[in-house]
């Protein structure tokens, strides 16, 4: 079987439409049989793009024997390589990639200190993982002129992402950022691929539809974990995210569904077949100092 993603992986839009892609072919499929997904036609990706096709290759390498044909492109993969894909991927689709393309020349460019201006692609399993990438995150934050308020909020927005991954999906969370220091935009991407919201959250929040438990578990205190639970979960991510002096676009794609989230409501956007994981995609623009 077979998956041909777009050309470009860097919207909630885009994970969508491969998500759904790549069910209606998995649903057909017996365990183990050989799964070709064909990145040949892939020419741009950004951090929901790469992190979205860690979790995916996570997920399927589990039931599937998962083959790769590489970008015909060499500029995503440089990319990837940068923002440490390669590092935190499988041996499997490591090696694809090296059997494909001559690796080596990208392995073993000279690479600048970014370490004030991104966060390479983590991997996190634990509470304890989250904590060490927050302490990253505040190091890039810092560097670009971010104080007080402003800093605590998009910290408060990636740990609670993170932490909420760890305590209900049970699976590890992909996390990365990228400033463009030019357009003065953060883009943070946090992925699982996990049971996802709907299904985490259907038995405490029973009789309701998927977008009502989406809505409910982003827009109140929701949780499956009640009153003990870590924090006020996705409802804090929302609040923290529209911080006044942001200018925030947050999408998310969940179940089956592609969602526009704003400091007043979720908006489901469009559907398809139902798939794993929640994908979460943020940008915003500071007022940089």
């Amino acid at each position: 079987m077979k998956i041909k993603p777009f050309n470009k992986l860097s919207t909630v839009d885009a994970i969508h439409d491969v998500l759904n892609k790549l069910i209606v072919v998995t649903n057909n499929m017996e365990p183990q049989e050989p799964l070709l997904i064909d990145l040949s036609g892939l020419r741009y990706i950004t951090p929901i793009g790469y992190t979205s096709l860690l979790s995916i290759f996570y997920f399927l390498e589990g039931k599937y024997e998962v083959k790769i044909k590489v970008p015909i492109d060499e500029r995503p993969v440089k990319y990837m390589e940068r923002m440490n894909f390669f590092e935190v991927c499988s041996q499997n689709i490591k090696s694809q990639f090296e059997e494909q393309m001559i690796m080596g020349e990208i392995y073993n460019r000279s690479r600048s200190n970014l370490k004030t201006e991104l966060l390479e692609t983590k991997k996190a399993f634990n509470n304890d993982d989250i904590e060490d990438i927050n302490n990253s995150v505040k190091m890039i934050l810092r560097s670009n002129g971010l104080r007080g308020p402003q800093l605590s909020n998009i910290q408060t927005f990636i740990t609670e992402l993170g932490n909420n991954v760890i305590d209900h999906t049970e699976s590890p969370c992909f996390i990365s950022i990228k400033n463009n220091a030019e357009e003065k935009e953060m883009e943070i991407a946090v992925v699982d691929c996990g049971i996802g919201i709907y299904e985490s959250l259907k038995t405490t929040l029973k009789g309701k539809s998927p977008d009502e438990v989406v809505r409910d578990a982003i827009m109140t205190k929701a949780s499956r974990l009640g009153k003990d639970g870590r924090g006020n979960g996705l409802m804090d991510v929302k609040r923290k995210a529209f911080h006044p002096s942001n200018e925030v676009i947050l999408n998310l794609c969940t179940n089956n569904t592609v969602y526009k989230i704003t400091e007043n409501g979720v908006t489901p956007i469009s559907k398809g077949t139902i798939y794993f994981g929640t994908f979460f995609q943020l940008k915003v623009t500071y007022p940089f100092a």
